[in-house]
C-alpha cells in the first residue's frame, strides 16, 4: 500500500527542520559567544542582551529543543505515529504558551500564536491526515 503525504504534513515537517536549524544556531551562539554563528543576533539584536546572561543553561536548553524538533521533523517526514503525537504535543505546548503571552499583555503576538497553533492542531486532527501516520 502506497501512502501519499499530505502537503500540509510536508510543510509541518519542513517547519520543524527549519526550527531545528535556528535552535541549533542560537544554542551554539549562546555557548560560543563571538563565533561566526553570532550573526544570528543581527535578526533580533534585543534578544541577545536578553538571553546572554542566562547562556550557561539556555544554550543547552536550545540544543535540547533542537533535538526534539529534529525528531518531530523526522517523524512527520516518515509519517510515523510517534511523529504525529510529537508534533501535536509540540503545537499544544506552543499554543498554551501563547495563551500565557496573551495573559502577560502581548495580545497580538499571543493571539496570532494561538490562532496558528489551533489551525495546525485542527489540521493534524483530521481523520484523513491522521490516517497517513502509521
Amino acid at each position: 500500500m502506497i501512502r501519499t503525504k499530505p502537503f500540509g504534513v510536508f510543510l509541518i515537517a519542513i517547519f520543524f527542520a527549519v526550527a531545528s536549524c535556528i535552535l541549533l544556531n542560537v544554542g551554539t551562539a549562546l555557548l560560543l559567544p563571538g563565533s561566526k554563528l553570532g550573526a544570528i543576533w543581527l535578526l533580533y539584536p534585543a534578544r541577545r542582551s536578553l538571553l546572554m546572561p542566562y547562556r550557561i543553561w539556555l544554550g543547552p536548553g536550545f540544543l535540547a529543543l533542537a533535538i526534539g524538533m529534529i525528531a518531530a521533523s523526522t517523524g512527520c517526514f516518515r509519517q510515523r505515529k510517534w511523529g504525529w503525537w510529537l508534533a501535536v504535543g509540540i503545537f499544544l505546548v506552543n499554543g498554551i504558551s501563547d495563551v500565557g503571552q496573551i495573559l502577560l499583555g502581548h495580545l497580538l503576538e499571543g493571539g496570532i500564536g494561538v490562532a496558528v497553533a489551533s489551525a495546525i492542531l485542527l489540521y493534524m486532527s483530521q481523520p484523513k491526515v491522521r490516517a497517513t501516520f502509521t
